[in-house]
């Protein structure tokens, strides 16, 4: 074969060739591009039936779908240890630049998560738990990336002053609490005092733990209306399902919307029943936002778009943004349910802490 026949073929071969490498960059696009530079999306989650973490995962799959990857879930049911067995499986197949936003599901497993994730090279974002006398930049902290809540005392006073200011600052009212041993459960009611220090002519008759469960409130509310009667005039539950229980409860006694009752979540359910005037206020969280922020800041810092020790503590453990709603405001935040905005990647990363409301300040999370 003739050297410039030659010439022409390889060109012809170097031309096909780049024209489908173009074809398949096109069409895999920048979530391809992102799909080589990281590994797996990992999410460890309380349970599926909640909408908070329905909504949570909401948040985390937009950043897997705007980087091209499937998010593994691992529910905990509460557990920590079930938690660890599930990492462990999960780590065994192998991880290279893995990202994990998770639950630990109490203080106690926190740094058996956090370790164990070390171990296996695995970046990891938690929510909600963490000791006190713990912090991502001095336990594992090249992959202990951040902690990201939501301010529990300023939830539980959010409530508190709503029912101080709808009762005039006078009258009786009981607390329903969540599981003692989490930050949010024993920060909420640490709100609600504050509240009731400013609102002396409230009175705090009982408390009692409904563990974050519908019927458990429903059935402490049931012995109330039995114990206090017509004297009972505000039920402070430290999240929507409970506030739902409690409002049942008293729909059976035609209590209803005279009994007030306040929620934290800012679940559909919640916002539905401060609509409806079933419930005082409740306090907006956006669980779809948390699970975008926390997801992408343990994936940039597997791929290396951050590091994460060189990072502010202010930028590694962390509130996100929350709002108290009442029937002022309820439309604007069932809008927001309905049309939740899907978060990318690229957006997030612009400012990981755009909606950051400051750091965690210490001895937030001691329950006391």
């Amino acid at each position: 074969m003739r050297s410039h026949q030659k010439a022409r073929i390889s060109a012809r071969w170097l031309l096909t060739t780049v024209g489908a490498c173009a074809m398949v960059a096109l069409s895999l696009g920048h979530a391809g591009a992102e799909e080589a530079k990281g590994g797996k999306l990992i999410i460890g989650i309380d349970e599926t039936a909640s909408e908070y973490w329905s909504e949570y995962m909401q948040g985390v799959k937009d950043i897997g779908d705007s980087l091209g990857k499937e998010p593994v879930v691992l529910t905990s049911n509460y557990q920590g240890d079930q938690l660890l067995a599930q990492l462990g499986a999960t780590y065994a197949t192998g991880c290279n630049q893995c990202a994990l936003a998770t639950d630990p599901s109490s203080n106690a497993f926190v740094k058996a998560v956090v370790n164990r994730s070390a171990k296996a090279k695995v970046h990891v974002v938690t929510i909600w738990n963490r000791p006190e006398n713990i912090h991502p930049w001095d336990t594992d902290p090249k992959y202990w990336v951040a902690h990201t809540s939501f301010d529990g005392v300023m939830s539980g006073y959010y409530q508190g002053m709503a029912l101080c200011r709808a009762l005039n600052g006078k009258g009786k009212i009981a607390a329903i609490q969540g599981v003692p041993s989490t930050p949010p459960a024993f920060q909420r009611i640490a709100g609600l005092k504050k509240a009731l220090k400013e609102c002396p002519g409230l009175e705090l008759v009982d408390t009692q733990v409904g563990e974050w469960q519908e019927t458990k409130a429903q059935n402490i509310t049931r012995t109330w209306m039995a114990r206090y009667g017509d004297q009972l005039q505000g039920i402070f539950a430290s999240n929507d399902a409970m506030g739902r229980g409690a409002v049942a409860a008293l729909k059976e006694k035609g209590l209803n919307g005279k009994v007030l009752v306040t929620g934290s979540d800012g679940s559909n359910i919640g916002l539905e029943m401060v609509k409806s005037g079933d419930m005082l206020a409740t306090v907006w969280n956006d669980p779809v936002l948390q699970g975008a922020v926390s997801i992408s800041l343990a994936y940039a810092a597997a791929i290396g778009d951050i590091d994460p020790e060189k990072l502010t503590h202010a930028q590694r453990d962390f509130y996100i943004k929350q709002d108290v709603v009442t029937k002022d405001n309820v439309d604007k935040y069932l809008e927001m349910k309905k049309n939740a905005p899907k978060y990318t990647y690229a957006d997030i990363k612009k400012d990981f802490w755009k909606d950051s409301a400051g750091q965690i300040p210490e001895g937030a999370n001691d329950n006391k």
